[in-house]
């Protein structure tokens, strides 16, 4: 049906992307509802040299280990054209070595060369050789064959699934920091407010600081808050790189929600997919706890869904790609992931909507875990869905 209220047009932007931004009466905004092509990682040289671009996360582009962005002023406007650069200069055979970066799609071959004879292992030893050889990786995907790259690497993209190994040449401090790092991952304990089969959990998580939350939701400004639930609010957040989050707060009077905040964390810091929320991190300091995720520029699905100015944007064919994007999701919980997950609490407002319209499932806080063989299970707990 034609609608003359709704306005919106197509524009080619200068680095080839189609956007079609439609007029949202009830916001007053312009909402750029998708973009072609879809995956914003298609883009050749997205991400500049020695960058590499993960279309699954909110923030996309990221430098390599031991580079950091060219032009740090671009980088912040989200100008990532110019690429990165060495943090320090290469003193090469003086204790530089080779960083793996896993899951990767291979920069540009067009300044690398091809040594068909040679094994990965090989394959370092002839790059080594060569102090303007910058990556190596295997020439197929079964192992075989050497690529060394000597130049910038261009088009790199990271994958959940597939893609292949890549070496990249990193100085001899970076190589040491980042076996520190390794070393040194701080680990939490969460308290648990169950006793039963329910144990202290230990595991690995980036962890930010009171005052860096403090700082990036603006002391949790009333303005910055997107919403609440049962167990605390949720904040948009800034961090110092430009990085925009969502902080989702833990209520100190929420007796219920420590158990759903250690659910949430431990499931989502092993579970990774393009249909699932992506956790950066937590805050667990004084009587404060918290969940740090990707922001979400469109919000929640039922936030366009049950509004009926809003709603007129979703036309059938974004609905369809909606409900197969939850479905990929959930398929992932239950057959593909390395644990097999019941959401229990799957619901219009727990669907999160990226920039270019791609669904997240999120709130795992009632989720559960189920054994290899396991069907069915039961619950003394009223949950969601």
């Amino acid at each position: 049906m034609y609608n003359t209220s709704i306005i919106n047009f197509i524009v080619l932007n200068e680095q080839g992307i189609i956007k079609g931004p439609t007029w949202v009466e009830g916001d007053h905004r312009w909402n750029n509802l998708r973009d072609y092509p879809g995956d914003r990682c298609e883009n050749y040289g997205k991400c500049g040299a020695f960058g590499s671009c993960n279309s699954n996360n909110a923030e996309i582009c990221s430098c390599l280990p031991g580079y950091e962005p060219r032009s740090p002023r671009d980088w912040y406007i989200a100008d990532r054209s110019k690429g990165c650069a060495r943090k320090r200069e290469l003193l090469c055979g003086q204790g530089d070595g080779f960083l793996k970066l896993e899951k990767r799609k291979l920069p540009d071959t067009s300044n690398a060369r091809v040594y068909m004879s040679l094994g990965i292992e090989d394959c370092e030893v002839e790059c080594r050789k060569n102090c303007s050889c910058t990556g190596y990786a295997s020439a197929y995907v079964d192992g075989s064959g050497c690529l060394a790259w000597f130049g910038d690497l261009i088009d790199i993209a990271e994958f959940t699934v597939g893609g292949q190994d890549l070496f990249v040449r990193v100085d001899a401090i970076e190589l040491s920091l980042l076996q520190e790092k390794l070393q040194e991952q701080p680990s939490i304990n969460l308290p648990t407010s169950r006793t039963n089969d329910e144990t202290n959990a230990k595991f690995e998580l980036p962890i930010f600081d009171l005052n860096t939350m403090t700082l990036a939701t603006e002391n949790f400004s009333p303005d910055n808050k997107l919403g609440a639930g049962g167990f605390g609010s949720v904040y948009k957040g800034k961090l110092i790189d430009g990085r925009e989050i969502a902080v989702k707060r833990l209520s100190k009077n929420s007796g219920q929600g420590v158990t759903e905040f250690k659910n949430e964390v431990v499931l989502l810091a092993k579970l990774q997919h393009r249909n699932l929320v992506q956790i950066l991190g937590c805050c667990v300091e004084e009587e404060e706890k918290m969940l740090i995720y990707e922001y979400m520029p469109n919000r929640s699905l039922d936030f366009l869904l049950f509004d009926r100015t809003r709603n007129t944007s979703l036309d059938w064919r974004l609905r369809h790609d909606i409900i197969m994007g939850i479905a990929r999701g959930v398929l992932y919980l239950h057959q593909d992931s390395r644990l097999r997950i019941v959401h229990r609490d799957l619901k219009a407002s727990n669907i999160l909507l990226d920039a270019s319209m791609n669904p997240k499932i999120s709130d795992f806080g009632m989720a559960r875990i189920f054994g290899g063989d396991q069907t069915q299970g039961n619950t003394k707990r009223v949950v969601g869905t």
